[in-house]
């Protein structure tokens, strides 16, 4: 019996609240396509998908039409390698958050892909690592600690001398 099995897909997404700088969606997008590498890219673009829906077929066609058209309800971009399972990676944009998605069989590349985009995205708010900062020393935990050790040293120290015999 197996009980965990390999891992064979890849998978990640995150949701950036307050999004307003549609020309990060597209500098992260043109990442993802690089450093995928996701060739032959396929990109499809979808604006407005509840109300009009409009697509484009190529990051150029989708910023002209943002450049016509700047006040747009929503925004899909959604870019694969010509074998759509192996690398995806899709920016979604409403108007009020951006949702990165990454996924795909081919697990480096998704997440090539996936990450590159994911920095680009973080130039914004000015975060340059995914580094998780170093935890500050804890100084009630090592004060507990080191009152724990003298209280049991001091026990030691005053150890009855007729327990022994027992």
């Amino acid at each position: 019996m197996r009980i965990l099995s390999p891992m064979t897909r890849f998978a990640l997404s995150e949701r950036w609240c307050g999004w307003k700088d549609l020309d990060a969606i597209f500098k992260a997008a043109r990442a993802a396509i690089e450093a995928g590498p996701l060739d032959p890219p396929v990109c499809d673009v979808i604006f407005d998908a509840d109300f009009d829906p409009l697509s484009a077929h190529s990051l150029e066609d989708a910023a002209e039409h943002l450049r016509r058209n700047p006040r747009v309800m929503s925004m899909e971009i959604s870019l694969s390698h010509i074998d759509e399972d192996e690398a995806r990676v899709t920016l979604e944009y409403n108007g009020h958050w951006l949702q990165l998605n990454g996924y795909g069989e081919d697990w480096q590349r998704a997440r090539q892909a996936y990450h590159a985009a994911q920095v680009e995205l973080a130039l914004v708010y000015g975060i340059t690592t995914f580094k998780l900062p170093e935890l500050p020393y804890d100084t009630v935990a090592e004060t507990r600690k080191r009152l724990a050790i003298e209280g049991l040293e001091a026990a030691l120290e005053h150890e009855d001398d007729s327990l022994k015999d027992l």
